[in-house]
């Protein structure tokens, strides 16, 4: 449920190809119980459910990134995964180290991840979806009823400023449209012709 799993309600509203619940890691795993594995994330791993704050955005960002790899490089992710999952993330970078040969560490892993949610993106900007369509059925603001999340949703005044944060942290614009600086960053300086209007100079 979106409005108890905090990081899952902006995930639901950014994920580029719509709401899915296999695109991060969810908020009760982000706690001390997994910590050392978030850590290779460079994640700490210790918030409180009812949070929505800067660090659980970066959390749903980086583990978005690994989640990214994983569909990237097409092993399961009830195997391999930030937190319960059999293996963890450092062991993803051995198997691709072992099939590849390429000596490749975490960072450049994730920027697998990185650069495909960006090509996504640019996708969807140049088809003409942006920050409106980054949006969160009504039904997700109306706190939930009885039990012990009674009460307990996210208002749409979190959800805009939430989404704002995270668009920084991926390196987009204000519409969530990847800037051309972040593209070249990426080597992808061929999509920044996809972009609506093109070159977007001002966002670099």
């Amino acid at each position: 449920m979106p409005q108890h799993k905090r990081s899952l309600a902006l995930l639901y509203s950014v994920n580029p190809f719509g709401a899915d619940h296999q695109s991060h890691e969810h908020d009760p795993f982000y706690v001390p119980r997994y910590a050392d594995r978030m850590r290779e994330l460079d994640l700490q791993g210790d918030l409180p459910m009812d949070t929505l704050d800067n660090e659980k955005i970066e959390h749903a960002f980086r583990t978005q990134l690994f989640y990214s790899v994983t569909d990237s490089v097409c092993v399961c992710q009830f195997v391999f995964g930030p937190s319960f999952q059999l293996y963890r993330p450092s062991q993803l970078v051995e198997l691709v180290r072992a099939v590849t040969g390429w000596d490749l560490d975490m960072e450049e892993l994730l920027r697998v991840g990185e650069r495909r949610l960006n090509m996504l993106r640019v996708f969807n900007a140049r088809e003409g979806a942006g920050e409106a369509e980054d949006s969160a059925p009504v039904k997700q603001t109306i706190p939930l009823r009885g039990g012990p999340t009674d009460g307990v949703s996210v208002s749409p005044e979190e959800l805009a400023q939430a989404k704002q944060v995270y668009y920084s942290l991926a390196g987009w614009d204000s519409e969530g449209v990847p800037k051309p600086a972040k593209l070249r960053e990426l080597d992808l300086p061929w999509a920044i012709e996809m972009l609506p209007d093109s070159p977007r100079e001002e966002n670099i």
